[in-house]
């Protein structure tokens, strides 16, 4: 396989590029519901950035594609098992409702093992990008997760996935976990609070039935920055059980 480097900078032009059409095109919109579901929503940005993105990484690789929208796009080497994972809003109902915490997100991967990943704050002009094995960096300069060791000390993301169990006694025993940590946060994005873990921002994060598309970046980032991880199958199709943290101290859940 070629360089990682090139292949990083494939995904980040990518995303940047994919970003400009949030200021191209009338962001109003590009913020329109398309779907409402119970707990979810589609925007019309999910759509066209998730089309904008593939068409670059198909014109400059041969990988197979997982979209969050477009599904499984095969790539033309036979056989491969590389496959870039895309999620063209990370954050759809912050973003749908003017919530500055959402993302852009590319990541590659070679079967369940993390290669690279990319996440972009383009409402902060944040890139977090990184390469496992080489380092992980914020707009270009480089960071790693924090040296919090103790779990009281520790701040950690989690958040409600769709699919979540709302009932009271899964609440109740989900509490009984996160006790534990200084303070719990709730972004209502997935791939940023995997970057913020792998930039020190915060320390540990946790989800249960959460799409790939939605960690798969941040899982890179997370491994990139020197932090830990730990990732479960569910029965769901593309859904994960989700632990990663700066320490295995504070992976605790």
């Amino acid at each position: 396989m070629e360089s990682l480097s090139k292949y990083l900078e494939i995904a980040q032009d990518a995303v940047y590029g994919a970003s400009r059409l949030l200021s191209d095109i009338d962001n109003g919109i590009l913020r329109e519901a398309v779907a409402d579901t119970k707990k979810d929503i589609k925007v019309q940005a999910d759509r066209i950035i998730e089309l904008c993105i593939i068409d670059k990484l198909k014109k400059f690789s041969q990988f197979s594609i997982l979209a969050e929208e477009s599904g499984l796009i095969d790539g033309q080497i036979s056989g491969e098992k590389y496959r870039w994972i895309v999620d063209p809003i990370d954050g759809s109902v912050n973003f749908h409702r003017g919530i500055p915490i959402c993302c852009i997100s590319v990541a590659l991967w070679n079967g369940l093992k993390p290669l690279l990943g990319v996440v972009f704050d383009f409402i902060h002009m944040e890139m977090f990008s990184g390469i496992v094995g080489s380092g992980m960096w914020l707009n270009n300069l480089p960071v790693k997760v924090s040296s919090v060791s103790k779990t009281e000390q520790a701040i950690l993301c989690t958040g409600f996935p769709v699919d979540t169990d709302f009932t009271i006694d899964s609440i109740v025993s989900f509490s009984r976990k996160i006790i534990g940590y200084k303070k719990v946060r709730l972004i209502g994005s997935a791939a940023l609070s995997l970057a913020y873990v792998a930039s020190a921002r915060v320390d540990a994060y946790a989800e249960d039935n959460i799409k790939i598309w939605d960690i798969a970046a941040g899982i890179a980032l997370v491994k990139a920055a020197g932090g830990v991880y730990t990732l479960n199958n569910t029965q769901k199709e593309h859904s994960f059980i989700i632990r990663a943290a700066n320490t295995k101290e504070t992976l605790c859940i």
